[in-house]
């Protein structure tokens, strides 16, 4: 049985070395580098089985679909914490800002994004096993992104992405690119969004993980009452690079009861087929918000299955102002 000191070790070690020139060759295998892009920090989407390239439409779309921020109509700030494997966190900060108050002219909306992967600090050991004290390591994404709409239907956006890695004194970067597009079709309620994944970057020769999601989604209002809606969703996911990845399916729903001055949702999904490193199976998740008079707030938390390594739990915190 490992140690769960040497099961970290090998986690991190592995998912850094996926990303890194000297220990990695394309030609051998076709992996892409970097796997850890495909952790997703947002609550809202996980909850309702990660299928938000066309449901997407808050700071949220900053990760999955650029295009779903043009949707954005006021400031939002989300924090996101994730309790990943093996005691390893992950946090994400992200805000939005309508352009159409400053700048009528170019309108639109623009977000910045940080992601923060900290395994720690872990010991260092020699051939034999001494401790030759400590090492660190650290994945960061700094996101820079941009979304507007076109006509009264078509909403497109663009981001560009610094990704950094290092462990101990290894360290490497690269610069990465997310684009995609929302149509609204005339069916009230209906979004069509495809998306291109990490299209943009090669890091000393290897190749990201480059895909296309394309979703739909269908919103309904008053369902059973005047105070609900509800949705459901649903996307598929092409490799384009490794080639050899299956194609991955996601289904969710997400339902929100709300009341004076307050709103509770539930969300439920289902990832199967998928490859990364989300896991597959079923996925849950529920929020609550609150009306502050102009000021939004809302929790969310999101249960997801995962690999070997266990399950993930993410809750973030979003205000709207």
């Amino acid at each position: 049985m490992l140690s769960l000191g040497l099961r970290r070790v090998i986690f991190i070690s592995g998912i850094f070395f996926l990303g890194s020139s000297v220990f990695a060759q394309t030609g051998n295998g076709g992996r892409s580098a970097f796997d850890f892009l495909k952790i997703s920090p947002v609550c809202r989407a996980l909850g309702a089985g990660d299928a938000y390239t066309a449901l997407g439409d808050d700071i949220g779309s900053i990760y999955y679909n650029p295009a779903g921020l043009s949707s954005v109509l006021t400031n939002e700030l989300n924090f996101t914490y994730l309790s990943l494997y093996q005691d390893i966190n992950y946090e994400f900060i992200a805000f939005a800002y309508p352009l159409s108050a400053v700048i009528p002219s170019l309108g639109g909306t623009i977000a910045v994004g940080i992601d923060l992967l900290q395994p720690g600090s872990m010991q260092r050991l020699d051939d034999t096993g001494t401790v030759k004290g400590t090492f660190s390591s650290a994945d960061e994404i700094f996101t820079l992104a941009y979304a507007r709409t076109f006509g009264a239907n078509v909403q497109v956006g663009i981001s560009g992405k610094l990704i950094q890695q290092q462990i101990d004194t290894i360290s490497t970067s690269a610069i990465d690119v997310d684009a995609g597009i929302v149509v609204v079709p005339p069916f009230e309620g209906m979004r069509v969004g495809i998306s291109f994944k990490n299209l943009g970057a090669q890091a000393a020769s290897f190749d990201l993980p480059f895909t296309m999601n394309s979703g739909i989604s269908y919103r309904r209002y008053e369902l059973f009452s005047e105070q609900d809606d509800g949705a459901i969703t649903a996307e598929a996911v092409f490799p384009l690079r490794p080639i050899e990845d299956r194609v991955g399916m996601r289904v969710g729903f997400e339902y929100n009861f709300k009341w004076i001055g307050s709103r509770a949702t539930l969300r439920g999904g289902y990832r199967f087929l998928d490859t990364d490193l989300g896991g597959e199976g079923l996925t849950a998740g529920a929020g609550y918000g609150l009306d502050f008079g102009g000021a939004s707030l809302f929790l969310d938390y999101a249960f997801m299955p995962a690999d070997i390594f266990g399950a993930a739990h993410r809750i973030s915190l979003t205000s709207k102002f």
